[in-house]
């Protein structure tokens, strides 16, 4: 397996080499390639770390220079600085020191590096960020196109999975599945309520994608990811002046449908989180509160949560997760409060850079619905804390925070 990465990585370096703007395309093209795992000098990594290191190191040499002006967003240095100190204090803190410093390295080092690197492509270097866009949902396609056979002829689908025949496509458990494509389907219909009538074949591209990510979101029986598709689409609908009542009035059908309808109890429960997922969440949370009560500062430490959590957990008919499946709590036990507070400033600066009474569809503010839909999917799962995610959570940030000078905003204005 090493010789093979290894060879896929020098292509790579050459693509690189030749062109720094196709070898961004590929690197978010293949964000799912985290799965091809290897070691090197006993060193546990994979292709995609692989990929974004050679990207990287090549775009130091042909740039000459170092990527790391925000003069336009000072605002980011106390949150970026305070996520770097976390994450390095939380190895410390860390049972698992080893698989902790793996963690800070793919999670918070490289796309935070990449961060600025595509920050400055966007701003300097004339770089398409719909290109991106377009490198997701050439990936959603195939992705789902796996998903929707697995759904319909029930092969490949991986153990246990395949009891309850939900699709997860190339990964390992359904739920990563919408975790990845939630973001496209956002994606998909922004650019499709922007569409240019003359862009035809990108505009049946989208709506393929779109279409095709939807139902592989059903076949994977992710109800979070349909839950916060729905929700950032509705305060999308919200904040556009022209389509807020339309859209207040479809929510309050939906709920009157609903409400009346033999659904309404099934909705309801998962909602309330009274069926069996939901209750393993409240478990979960429940006995996490407990954790955090003795280790409210530094939490458990990054990749220390399983053991750490392990003293609390009394709900021994629940298997002990990798994370507590809730925002807060992700952040909290691998970063500590200090690592909270970098969130919630971080959130401040993304914020305070749209106006809720105005709306114009751009790169900016796709990316910003984005990121509010993976937020609102965080409530009930695991939205950073994974290779992909993190690549993908930057490079949405390095969209939105291209776009200092001018402040975009969601809503259109009128004539």
């Amino acid at each position: 397996m090493l010789a093979v990465l290894l060879i896929l990585t020098t292509a790579y370096a050459v693509l690189c080499w030749s062109d720094l703007h196709k070898g961004l395309w590929l690197l978010v093209a293949v964000l799912p390639s985290y799965l091809l795992r290897t070691e090197i000098f006993h060193i546990p990594t994979t292709l995609l770390e692989l990929l974004v290191l050679t990207f990287l190191i090549v775009w130091l040499i042909k740039r000459k220079t170092l990527p790391l002006q925000i003069q336009k967003d000072k605002g980011m240095l106390i949150p970026l600085f305070l996520l770097l100190t976390a994450s390095t204090i939380s190895i410390v803190t860390s049972p698992e020191i080893v698989a902790g410093l793996g963690i800070w390295k793919a999670y918070f080092i490289e796309p935070i590096l990449l961060f600025f690197v595509v920050r400055h492509e966007i701003t300097h270097e004339k770089f398409q960020i719909q290109t991106l866009f377009n490198a997701l949902g050439l990936t959603a396609l195939i992705l789902s196109l796996v998903a929707v056979v697995q759904g319909f002829t029930g092969a490949g689908l991986p153990i246990p999975w395949d009891f309850e025949h939900r699709a997860t496509s190339i990964f390992d458990y359904p739920n990563a599945l919408g975790l990845f494509l939630g973001p496209v389907v956002i994606i998909g219909v922004m650019t499709l309520w922007n569409r240019i009538p003359t862009e035809r074949f990108m505009n049946l591209f989208w709506l393929t994608v779109t279409l095709l990510s939807s139902i592989a979101i059903l076949l994977a029986e992710s109800e979070a990811t349909v839950v916060a598709v729905i929700a950032t689409l509705m305060c999308a609908g919200i904040w556009n002046s022209t389509t807020r009542k339309k859209t207040l009035l479809l929510l309050l059908v939906g709920i009157v449908v609903i409400g009346l309808s033999p659904w309404r109890s099934f909705v309801v429960e998962k909602l309330t989180l009274q069926d069996y997922s939901g209750r393993v969440r409240l478990s979960q949370w429940s006995e996490t509160i407990d954790l955090l009560q003795d280790r409210w500062l530094f939490g458990a430490g990054l990749a220390g949560y399983p053991d750490v959590f392990a003293p609390y957990h009394q709900a021994t008919h629940v298997e002990v997760f990798q994370y507590p499946h809730t925002i807060l709590f992700n952040i909290w036990v691998e970063l500590g409060l200090l690592g909270v507070l970098a969130f919630i400033l971080l959130a401040w600066q993304v914020l305070n850079k749209f106006s809720p009474h105005t709306f114009s569809i751009n790169p900016s503010t796709i990316a910003f619905l984005v990121l509010l839909e993976m937020t609102i999917h965080g409530l009930v799962d695991v939205p950073y804390f994974k290779n992909d995610l993190a690549l993908l959570t930057w490079i949405l940030l390095a969209i939105v925070f291209s776009y200092a000078s001018a402040k975009p905003s969601l809503s259109k204005k009128k004539d």
